[in-house]
């Protein structure tokens, strides 16, 4: 396969190393990154915390040993069993796992609440079924009916009311039916069976200011002592994204710094991609993904761990090739980088190319796994071995997923490569390589070598990944001008309002190419458009008016 290799003209060396922040634009609450024992295991409160604490946000928690380790509120949970019907199967999804295949999530139960230390903006989360109310309702038992009775016809329903305070008034209110058999057309009736976004506001183009989020259930199933059905729920990635339809931001980050997570949000999100870290803080340690703008070329060992071998570049050779100037540093055997879930519709499920902007992703050796591969060290051994000939490697396996995780297709990149017969062709990379993306919504990565031992992988897990952005030219990034455009997504109209007068607006598609054109004679700062004729996909919108230009992206159903 070809690949585009980029050459860096420019040697940077720094010598100090500095901690710093990286302030990307939302903290995601993924849960993955809060201890469990192991796989198929959960954390009910039996600790007695009396809560569930991620970031600044505490997850209500409630066990009472007297009466056999009840509970309510919410448990950590990394359970698989989907199809286990039954109280003895409470603690797992009916998805049997996290959101894009991730293991952990919370369970729901009764009282729910969450508190924030602050004011947060807040756009929502991704709620599922409760494999334990699942099976209850499809199948009924000695506590609970079948949902739609024997004759399917019993107009049914399970949900859960999000209400959204700010100094405890109630500032948002949605609803999510975990199943609906209201329905006269039977065929429609269902039982939730997959991860859904709930968005707090009801509204995708707007987030909402709260403090705390409570969680009600309402059910058709009553009894002499309330709901019949039992009142579970499972959520994941809280405030994660709700759509990919956003501007592009190039966020700024000091030279010669990195951070590796050390404040625990659980991973780094990058316009609509999330690269998971998990920070140890007993250990000082992490693993995942860690974001740094080190170049130090020549210290060898672990203290030089988030240094690239070679700096990045400003643009490919490509126009419109925009790199972020930072690079992610891989300190795992396995890893990944995921996009919102959940966009089953046409394109739209492949975020990882698409939307909002088509992205690039480059490979290169961190400083600390090339040195060490170049010269050995007390853990790893030198490669090609004191005679140049031992056929060893180092190598990345990116495996390309739908979010449920059936692989599309895999690329890898060799980080070195020493089995060649010819030991003149025997390299280390350090140079910038493509990665051959392909449409999907979550990349995997595994590392392997030559260089293995009792414990493993001898060679250091690291490798280093830069990030590029196409932007069209007719993207520009920055504008006063106040606009808004809805609904978004949208199929047939889209509605712009602007705070000056509208003089021309240009569609395109994301490469550049005029789709619609229209100007306009009368003075007006608000107009529609329909778009109903343009094929399901990503739109750049360029809107002039009298006080300049503004852009914005939209997502055609």
């Amino acid at each position: 396969m070809e690949r585009k290799i980029i050459s860096s003209f420019l040697l940077l060396i720094f010598t100090v190393s500095t901690y710093a922040q990286y302030k990307h634009s939302r903290v995601y609450s993924t849960f993955d990154n809060l201890p469990l024992s192991g796989m198929d295991t959960f954390n009910n409160g039996s600790d007695g915390s009396g809560r569930l604490f991620h970031f600044d946000r505490t997850f209500n928690n409630n066990y009472d040993t007297a009466w056999g380790g009840s509970w309510f509120g919410w448990s950590l949970s990394n359970m698989r069993d989907d199809s286990t019907a039954g109280f003895q199967n409470q603690y797992s999804s009916i998805t049997g796992s996290g959101v894009s295949n991730t293991s952990q999530y919370l369970v729901g139960y009764k009282t729910c609440n969450i508190k924030l230390e602050n004011p947060t903006n807040l756009t929502g989360a991704y709620l599922s079924n409760n494999t334990y109310a699942y099976f209850d309702m499809l199948n009924g038992s000695s506590f609970s009916k079948k949902f739609g009775g024997e004759t399917g016809d019993d107009p049914d329903y399970f949900r859960v009311v999000v209400e959204s305070y700010l100094k405890s008034s109630i500032v948002a209110q949605c609803t999510l039916y975990l199943a609906d058999f209201r329905s006269s057309d039977n065929s429609e009736d269902y039982i939730l069976k997959d991860w859904q976004f709930v968005d707090f506001n009801n509204n995708f183009s707007s987030e909402i200011l709260a403090d705390s989020v409570s969680f009600r259930f309402e059910s058709s199933d009553l009894g002499m002592w309330g709901i019949n059905t039992p009142t579970y729920f499972c959520m994941d990635d809280f405030n994660a994204k709700s759509n990919l339809s956003e501007e592009i931001e190039f966020e700024t980050f000091p030279a010669d710094t990195f951070d590796n997570g050390i404040n625990n949000e659980g991973g780094f999100l990058v316009n609509h991609l999330f690269f998971p870290n998990n920070y140890n803080e007993a250990w000082d340690s992490w693993s995942g993904w860690s974001v740094s703008s080190k170049y130090d070329d020549t210290t060898a060992g672990f203290q030089n761990q988030y240094s690239s071998i070679t700096p990045l570049p400003i643009t490919t050779p490509e126009s419109y090739w925009n790199f972020h100037q930072i690079h992610f540093v891989n300190s795992a055997q396995k890893n990944e980088i995921r996009t919102p879930f959940g966009l089953d519709q046409d394109e739209l499920i492949f975020g990882l190319v698409q939307n909002p902007t088509p992205v690039s992703f480059f490979i290169n050796n961190t400083t600390y796994a090339a040195l060490d591969m170049l010269n050995g060290s007390s853990f790893s051994k030198k490669f090609g071995g004191e005679t140049s000939n031992d056929p060893d490697y180092f190598r990345v396996i990116a495996s390309f997923e739908k979010h449920n995780g059936e692989v599309i297709a895999r690329d890898t990149i060799y980080l070195a490569d020493y089995r060649f017969s010819d030991n003149s062709k025997d390299y280390i990379l350090n140079d910038w390589v493509k990665l051959e993306l392909v449409p999907s919504d979550k990349v995997s990565f595994i590392l392997e070598s030559s260089d293995n031992g009792m414990w493993g992988m001898n060679t250091p897990s690291y490798f280093s990944l830069a990030l590029a952005q196409y932007i069209p030219s007719s993207i520009n990034m920055e504008s006063d001008v106040e606009l808004s455009i809805y609904p978004n997504p949208v199929r047939e109209s889209l509605n712009i309002i602007s705070n000056s007068n509208i003089s021309t607006v240009i569609i395109s598609s994301l490469d550049g190419r005029s789709q619609i054109n229209q100007n306009y004679n009368v003075v007006t700062n608000d107009t529609r458009i329909d778009v109903s004729y343009l094929q399901s996909g990503v739109y750049v919108i360029s809107v002039d008016s009298d006080a300049g230009r503004v852009t914005k992206k939209f997502i055609k159903q």
